[in-house]
Formats: C-alpha cells, sequence, structure tokens
C-alpha cells in the first residue's frame, strides 16, 4: 500500500505526497508518477506535508518534470514544505524547484 495519497478532478491528477520521503518510497513515488501521467497530462505534486526526503525521491520528481517537458505535460509541485526546499537547495536544484513550483 502506497502512502502517496491519488485525487482525480477534470482530467488533472494530483498526487499527495507523505511525510516521509525516504529511500523505500523512491520506487513507491517513481510508480505513482508513472501511473498519473499514463492518466493525465497535468500532474501535480502536492509536497506541503513532506518532513524528510531522500535524494533518490527528489530525483525521481525531477526526471518527471523533464519527462513532462518533454512531452509537453503540466507538472507541477504545489506548496513545497520547507524541508522539501531546503534538501533541493542542498542539491543545487533551488532553481528546478522555483520553475516547477505553484503555490
Amino acid at each position: 500500500m502506497s502512502l502517496i495519497k491519488w485525487t482525480e478532478d477534470d482530467g488533472r491528477v494530483r498526487l499527495g505526497l507523505p511525510s516521509d520521503l525516504d529511500l523505500p518510497m523512491a520506487q513507491p513515488l517513481l510508480d505513482s508518477l508513472r501511473a498519473a501521467f499514463k492518466a493525465s497530462a497535468d500532474v501535480t505534486v502536492q509536497a506541503e506535508a513532506v518532513e524528510r526526503i531522500s535524494a533518490a525521491c527528489i530525483q525521481a520528481l525531477v526526471v518527471a518534470a523533464r519527462d513532462a517537458a518533454g512531452r509537453g505535460a503540466a507538472f507541477a509541485v504545489a506548496t513545497p514544505s520547507e524541508i522539501f526546499a531546503e534538501a533541493c537547495g542542498d542539491l543545487g536544484l533551488a532553481a528546478w524547484l522555483t520553475q516547477w513550483s505553484r503555490a
């Protein structure tokens, strides 16, 4: 069972991330992102609850954003938590987060 919450509204998919996105959550996150993009060309990741995130999970999100951009799909990280933003900054991805963030 995944801790990632899935909602769909008007053809848009919203994935609610859990508070703990440690290394074991990287594969479920990747699987959820793949399924979301199969279901919709408009995917938003809700990141306000994230209190811990691994580099592998951030990598999965970066790959999803790049893939979406390459296919002309919509992707956004909505309301990233402070921890999420700090982790991206620590990895040199602050500009990436700014590009894909939506308040």
